[in-house]
């Protein structure tokens, strides 16, 4: 292959004219698919580091959820003695 073929030399010269037509939108084509997994990958990166906590973070949550169960059997108790109060008065 002759580097004179994918050179046009006129007008009517077909296939090197569609030769670097093509060349141009693969560059092009690639250049756009490049931009945009940088930007995804940005994306993504920013999200991981949302979704991702740290140690005490999920001690603090684990403590919480302690608190929680017991909050419930200090109202009931509260609750019994209120009763318990109330039957006393009557």
């Amino acid at each position: 292959m002759d580097i004179d073929n994918i050179i046009p030399h006129s007008a009517s010269d077909f296939g090197a004219i569609l030769f670097w037509v093509i060349i141009i939108i693969l560059l092009i084509a690639a250049i756009v698919i490049y931009l945009y997994y940088r930007k995804v990958s940005k994306k993504v990166v920013k999200i991981q580091e949302t979704l991702d906590t740290p140690l005490n973070t999920i001690g603090q949550m684990k403590e919480g959820k302690e608190e929680k169960v017991t909050e419930p059997t200090e109202l009931k108790d509260k609750a019994e003695e209120i009763i318990e109060e109330e039957k006393n008065k009557l």
